[in-house]
């Protein structure tokens, strides 16, 4: 086999992989703008090139050898490379995800058998699939050995391969800058895809990126939710939900948080003590929180800038909206899903310090209370900042000693954490303060005998608790990063502690059920089930940006973007077997649940 014979060669299987990889945006939908449909045009040629030259790299020692042997490696491993995207395509289809070091673990491992059973008849099919796609592969061959063409086909051909492969990147990384929704939504239909990305050297270079969709993609495959709701009652009881950005599980104490604790005490209010955020960083969280489904919906309901089904029900009820947020809601880009629908959406807070910005927000929430209409229910959104980045208010240093602000340039493993650890309770303190000021607001205004309130965090924060160099949140999924208290006030009822475990998934679901009069069952629309329900939960799914993890008990299986798998257990410690092998089964098919 000549040279050329295997250019060609590589070609025909790069048009192959191509035609397949069509079932992604079949599977995912395709963008019809200008900069989607250019981005969608030159994601496959510019990624395949890559899968291109890696089978070019595995065949080249072989071609030494001698010309049959380089045509019997070709056939070999380009077959391997096309049942790659045939497989990864199905997979892609059914889980939204990519086939990569997880599943074939998985597959491979001591749980598969658990995990993936099959009747006989699906051996057979996949057997002769196999022959069938080695017998097209072996056609390939002799169709790329008849071809005539010489030198200047070649050279057209590299051009226009290498001009999509520098389109693909430089679109991704101006689409990633500027918050291209249609860019940004097909990143992850290609498998293993890594485009270029220009935000941090840009930032350096004094840009800033955009924090606005630059347009709305087509409507996609959303089918959320299932069945049409139905929510009868006319609720009067109003609703206020509190955030604490990267509130710890263990920082709901009466020496950090005595306003707080007189609160749940004196109320004889809800607090579960075992909860998990649906995240540890905040996209997740938050979007787990309100839409009670994992972050891997993000990018769907982002581009079509919709709602969850919540502010649906609560903007259909008449509900008066009072959002107000420390950090602004374009970034991460809330006011494009969860509050898209809410008009004249405060953005943002004044202040130059989390500090300022926290007070400003509770002032301004606080005006709200007082100017509301009082003949219509409210819901009120509230979340705290000042834990994030662990800052307090000049002379509030309750916890000594306390440490400097965090540079992450010289902690360590070894570094103590004792005084960072102070300077976030600290934090923690003057929120609690703050908070104080709220429930007060709502004695005085009579409205602690009509409001539910949920008070919980987005995410936790890690202050070296493994002592394994983590500070801050996104990093694992440790214990740290991931629990979060979960408080509720619900007016004539009592509640006390609950030890069964609970997530982010299942606050939609009491609140539908208890407060909007929904009858429809939770699956309609969430992964998750009734806050009230002590069931124990078969799993639940934690994500960050770029991993997703499966917790059954106290054991998470970690699944990255490339596809490695890795298991540990609540403190972060490697374990030899992770989730339940069969609680896996259910995660993979929740990530295509709300899909048609």
């Amino acid at each position: 086999m000549s040279a050329k014979n295997f250019f060609w060669f590589i070609v025909l299987n790069t048009a192959l992989w191509g035609l397949v990889s069509l079932v992604y945006f079949f599977t995912g939908g395709f963008y019809w703008d200008a900069p989607g449909f250019f981005f969608g045009l030159s994601s496959v040629p510019g990624h395949l090139l890559l899968f291109a030259l890696g089978l070019s790299v595995l065949v080249l020692p072989f071609r030494l050898v001698g010309p049959k042997t380089g045509a019997a490696a070709a056939v070999a491993f380009g077959g391997v490379f096309t049942l790659f995207f045939a497989a990864d395509a199905f997979v892609f289809t059914q889980y939204r995800f990519h086939i990569g070091v997880a599943m074939l673990e998985l597959f491979f491992g001591p749980a598969g058998r658990e995990i993936f059973v099959f009747p006989a008849i699906t051996y057979v099919m996949l057997a002769l699939a196999v022959a069938g796609v080695f017998a097209l592969t072996y056609g390939l061959l002799w169709a790329a050995r008849k071809i005539t063409l010489g030198k200047k086909a070649v050279w057209v051909v590299c051009l226009l391969w290498l001009g999509a492969f520098l389109t693909y990147h430089s679109l991704h990384a101006w689409g990633k800058f500027m918050l291209v929704p249609s860019v940004l939504a097909q990143v992850s239909y290609m498998p293993w895809a890594n485009p270029l990305s220009a935000n941090r050297k840009l930032r350096k270079m004094g840009f800033e990126p955009k924090s606005e969709p630059y347009s709305e993609p087509k409507k996609g495959t959303l089918n959320y939710p299932l069945h049409p709701m139905q929510c009868a009652s006319t609720p009067k009881t109003n609703i206020l939900v509190i955030l604490i950005d990267a509130w710890r599980a263990d920082s709901f104490t009466k020496e950090v948080m005595p306003h707080t604790w007189a609160a749940y005490k004196n109320a004889n209010a809800w607090y579960f003590t075992n909860h998990l955020s649906g995240g540890n960083a905040t996209e997740a969280g938050v979007f787990s929180l309100f839409y009670s489904m994992p972050y891997l919906y993000w990018d769907s309901f982002t581009g079509q800038t919709r709602q969850p089904i919540l502010m649906e029900e609560l903007q259909a009820k008449g509900y008066q909206m009072g959002i107000f947020a420390s950090s602004k809601l374009n970034s991460p880009a809330f006011n494009k899903n969860i509050f898209s629908q809410v008009e004249n959406l405060r953005i943002e807070s004044k202040g130059t310090t989390k500090v300022e910005r926290d007070r400003d927000m509770q002032k301004d929430f606080l005006h709200f209370l007082k100017n509301r209409d009082k003949n219509a229910p409210f819901f009120g959104f509230l979340f705290y900042d000042a834990a994030h980045g662990q800052e307090f208010p000049q002379g509030g240093d309750k916890f000594k000693p306390v440490g400097e602000e965090m540079n992450y340039l010289v902690l360590t493993k070894n570094t103590d954490p004792t005084p960072y650890m102070n300077r976030y309770k600290n934090a923690v303190y003057f929120i609690d303060g703050l908070l104080g000021q709220v429930f007060e607001t709502l004695k005085a205004q009579g409205l602690s005998d009509n409001t539910l309130v949920i008070l919980t965090g987005d995410h936790g924060q890690e202050i070296n608790d493994t002592r394994h160099n983590f500070w801050g949140h996104n990093s694992n999924f440790a214990q740290w990063q991931t629990q979060v208290p979960l408080l509720m006030w619900w007016p004539g009822h009592t509640g006390g502690e609950k030890a069964y475990r609970t997530a982010h998934y299942d606050i939609v679901p009491f609140l539908l059920t208890h407060i909007l009069g929904c009858t429809n069952p939770p699956g309609d629309y969430s992964t998750g089930t009734d806050l009230l329900d002590a069931t124990p939960r078969p799993y639940t799914v934690i994500s960050s940006y770029t991993k997703k993890a499966i917790q059954t008990g106290d054991n998470l299986s970690v699944i990255d973007n490339y596809g490695y798998l890795e298991h540990y257990d609540k403190n972060y410690q490697k374990l030899p077997t992770g989730a339940d092998p069969k609680a896996i089964t259910q995660a993979f098919k929740e990530f295509a649940k709300f899909y048609k």
